[in-house]
């Protein structure tokens, strides 16, 4: 999907001033090498997401960060409510505020030679900067999660939670011997209360295997560390003084203080045991500068009258551009590295010679290629042990208008404003080969299909903007214009400001 809006460029030749806000319908003449140079800043920290406008940082900043912002903590609460015994418990990382902010500057240079008076043979070469701020703060004072404290690095941590589950498995060993051996009146099909305290203290037992697992856990003295260690107080106490076997552990190594920024920033960038995904941060310089999808194109000014012109354009936009990474969560893309087809319809009307009118129409075609994607539902902000795959992809064909008047102030200068409506449709994401569902199923635990991805990448988009031109000496033009997305819908469509300075001049060649 192309976010940048029409290129700022110039209306007829026919008249003194001839630049326009959206692509003009005349081409350089016979041997004239026109050159454009177009620079552009797109800029967003909002996106519209399916429940409208919300900011790039939203899935981490709220009062209380927990399962419905990170998932991967839904496990972890169920668990805690089982081992703690405490319904109510929220697995929460506290207050928190991501602050994200994408911009992409684009410094294409673009040439047309005139084949003829009418036919102009055209190449496009994008230079792209991409930037990302994010900074992320947690106040975790009001959070009922700590940092493991395997992954805080405490000493005999490890060492801790073997103990821990050497002497409970042994216990419940000998726990359930005894109910074999009929010790407690139980009648061969176990039905008695001895067997119900055994089952009661495995659910705890795996609850806790899984907790002592993940990135987090409850706090020394919140809510859910209390429950832990009265139910283990209470569980030792029952089964040692009514079923007569000693030896189970009544604490569990917990987290003494709260989750830090910089400790979330540790589980997120850990592969192993963690999401697996690129610290919150600013992207470094290595990762800023690519080049972005190049075009070639063949124009053909069709229809030429005083007042009317149309032009027909055939482009073919070829796969150099830089797909986003899907290890990184914010990663800006230059291009979909893919190639596309598009064809354009340009039209440009004159009213009483000082009232331009510009209307573009276009439509492509893109290709199947492939793309590393996270195969998890895109709703999943953070997934632990996340599966990465390499996915055939054909994404969405779309279509797009763009209309602009002008109006001539003086003969070297005008102003306007700019509309536009961009509609795509949706992305088709598969597995390329067996093997690879067979990975994602080995890593998830279970099988995920990969058209899971697809779901919200249907886009459409609308913007408004207003635009300046001038026309200097020597054929040099000018301008300027500024839009703004003002609605949108599908997953993650950029709520995107957009400032564009136009330069262009000519030069014959023979």
């Amino acid at each position: 999907m192309r976010l940048l809006t029409a290129v700022l460029a110039a209306g007829l030749a026919a008249h003194p001033l001839a630049a326009q806000a959206v692509e003009r319908t005349d081409t350089p003449r016979r041997g004239l090498l026109r050159l454009t140079f177009d620079p552009s800043v797109v800029a967003w920290d909002e996106v519209f997401g399916p429940s409208g406008r919300v900011s790039l940082g939203a899935p981490l900043s709220g009062d209380s960060v927990g399962p419905a912002r990170i998932p991967a903590l839904a496990q972890l609460q169920q668990d805690i409510r089982t081992a703690g015994r405490v319904p109510g418990f929220v697995a929460a990382l506290g207050k928190s505020l991501l602050a994200v902010r994408n911009e992409q500057r684009i410094l294409p240079v673009n040439l047309q030679l005139g084949l003829s008076d009418r036919l102009a043979l055209g190449v496009l070469v994008p230079f792209v900067r991409v930037r990302t701020r994010a900074h992320l703060a947690i106040d975790s004072t009001s959070g009922s999660l700590g940092l493991n404290p395997r992954r805080a690095g405490v000493a005999g941590a490890d060492s801790a939670y073997t103990d821990f589950f050497t002497r409970y498995d042994a216990t419940l060993a000998q726990f359930d011997a005894n109910i074999g051996a009929g010790g407690y009146g139980c009648p061969p099909s176990r039905q008695c209360q001895a067997q119900q305290v055994l089952d009661s203290a495995i659910a705890i037992r795996d609850a806790l295997d899984r907790s002592a697992n993940a990135p987090f856990l409850p706090r020394a003295g919140s809510d859910g560390g209390l429950g832990i260690d009265t139910t283990l107080a209470h569980l030792q106490d029952e089964i040692a003084t009514t079923y007569s076997v000693a030896g189970l552990p009544d604490t569990f190594l917990l987290p003494a203080g709260p989750l830090t920024a910089d400790q979330f920033q540790t589980v997120v960038s850990d592969s192993a045991n963690g999401f697996g995904v690129a610290p919150l941060d600013d992207n470094p310089l290595y990762r800023a500068y690519y080049l972005g999808d190049v075009e070639l194109s063949l124009k053909y000014r069709a229809i030429v009258r005083p007042s009317y012109a149309l032009a027909l354009t055939g482009l073919l936009r070829l796969p150099t551009g830089h797909l986003d990474n899907p290890r990184i969560l914010f990663d800006v893309p230059t291009g979909d590295h893919q190639t596309d087809i598009e064809g354009r319809v340009i039209q440009e009307l004159t009213v009483a010679k000082f009232l331009w009118l510009n209307l573009s129409l276009r439509a492509a075609h893109q290709f199947a290629g492939s793309r590393e994607r996270l195969v998890a539902a895109p709703t999943d902000f953070l997934v632990l042990h996340p599966a990465f795959e390499t996915l055939a992809w054909k994404p969405g064909d779309y279509a797009a208008i763009d209309f602009a008047p002008l109006v001539r102030l003086t003969p070297y200068f005008a102003v306007g404003m700019t509309t536009g409506y961009f509609v795509k449709r949706e992305d088709r994401y598969s597995y390329r080969d067996p093997a690879d569902s067979a990975a994602v199923t080995a890593t998830e635990g279970a099988p995920v299909a990969a058209g899971v991805l697809d779901a919200g990448t249907a886009a459409h988009w609308w913007r408004l903007g207003a635009a300046i031109t001038y026309l200097g000496p020597s054929g040099i033009e000018g301008g300027f214009s500024m839009e703004r997305t003002v609605s949108g819908a599908g997953r993650l469509t950029p709520a995107a400001m957009v400032w564009r300075i136009v330069f262009r001049t000519s030069r014959r060649l023979f």
